[in-house]
């Protein structure tokens, strides 16, 4: 349903470095930088998720009282909005330097690296986590939302398999 966070800072990492062969024109350089600054947001915001460890019983008391299957795509895709929510400084930075870099003369020089990137950034299941997630019942939703735990980046992952495996599933 996502790319792995390590796929996207690998495919970031691999377009930075490619930009680096060679002697690179100001505008690459510029949307190198702004690659490199966005690959170190994902490793950052991935490690506070993995600081964020494990919600308390409580919040698995909770969970369980709605159907797995809402719970499951709540933990995926909270936890996404979560993560793009760590790195949207950087998001939007890129965003805006593709966007003035699009409009400019200079698109020629970075159209490839440009085209490399957008999908990473734009990729048809980013719409879809956010179309599932407001498909959600609002008050679940809601409700979940404001849990503290919920409300910075966390993994997903073990949340699903604790359940699952309380569950039987």
């Amino acid at each position: 349903m996502r790319m792995g966070k390590a796929a996207i800072v690998l495919c970031l990492s691999w377009l930075s470095a490619s930009c680096q062969a060679g002697d690179a024109s100001i505008s690459q350089q510029y949307i190198e930088s702004n690659i490199e600054r966005l690959e170190a947001a994902i490793v950052r915001c991935d490690s506070k998720a993995a600081e964020n460890g494990m919600p308390d019983s409580d919040v698995f008391d909770l969970l369980r009282q709605y159907e797995y299957e809402e719970v499951r795509v709540f933990l995926i895709t909270r936890s996404a909005a979560m993560a793009n929510e760590c790195q949207k400084p950087h998001l939007t930075d890129l965003a805006h330097t593709i966007g003035m870099l699009e409009a400019s003369t200079a698109y020629a020089e970075v159209e490839d690296l440009i085209s490399s990137v957008k999908p990473l950034m734009y990729g048809k299941e980013t719409w879809a986590l956010k179309e599932r997630y407001l498909q959600l019942p609002d008050d679940m939703r809601k409700n979940l939302e404001s849990i503290p735990y919920f409300q910075k980046p966390f993994r997903d992952i073990p949340i699903i398999e604790r359940l699952e495996s309380a569950n039987g599933l």
